[in-house]
């Protein structure tokens, strides 16, 4: 005998155990009155049951209790590699942002051009840099009141030690500049 046609899905679910409480009474009475539902539904629970897989092996449980942690770190991970690509990318456009203003903005200062905007030679920059230590130790003479110094004095002129030996230690302690 078959199954009433709008019981067979309820059936199913029945012996699946999906079906809802509220449904599950009205579903056992009629089956208790109908031999085709009651047939049917031993049917289902036979299939089912040839379908059930075995309990999980020990390794299968520790297996399924790990599987929150190493989701959670595998998106940690993925979070943590996420934000170290976006801000090497912020970097490398920060810094191509930096070399195209120094390019593209006339007027702006570059380190490696002079006053004139081109490059100096080296020729010119020794002679450059002697000019100004010359100046520098002119303007320093001028500023201290002293004497312009001589190119040729050297230590080992007899008139320099005899004007150091005559200084006494004492005298030189108490002054100051």
């Amino acid at each position: 005998m078959a199954a009433c046609p709008d019981m067979e899905a309820r059936l199913d679910l029945h012996a699946a155990g999906a079906l809802e409480p509220e449904e599950t009474v009205p579903l056992l009475q009629h089956v208790e009155s109908c031999a085709g539902c009651r047939e049917a539904l031993a049917q289902s629970m036979e299939v089912l049951s040839l379908v059930a897989l075995p309990a999980p092996t020990a390794a299968e449980k520790a297996a399924q209790d790990t599987v929150p942690q190493r989701a959670l770190e595998m998106w940690k991970r993925e979070r943590m590699s996420q934000a170290l690509r976006r801000r090497t990318v912020g970097s490398l456009l920060a810094a191509a942002a930096v070399v195209a203003a120094m390019v593209l903005m006339p007027g702006m200062p570059r380190p490696w051009t002079t006053n004139g905007g081109s490059t100096a030679e080296p020729a010119d920059v020794d002679a450059e840099a002697r000019a100004v230590e010359a100046q520098t130790l002119a303007d320093f003479e001028a500023w201290a009141g002293l004497e312009p110094l001589e190119g040729g004095a050297t230590w080992e002129d007899e008139e320099s030690f005899e004007d150091l030996e005559s200084w006494d230690d004492d005298d030189l302690l108490g002054e100051t500049l």
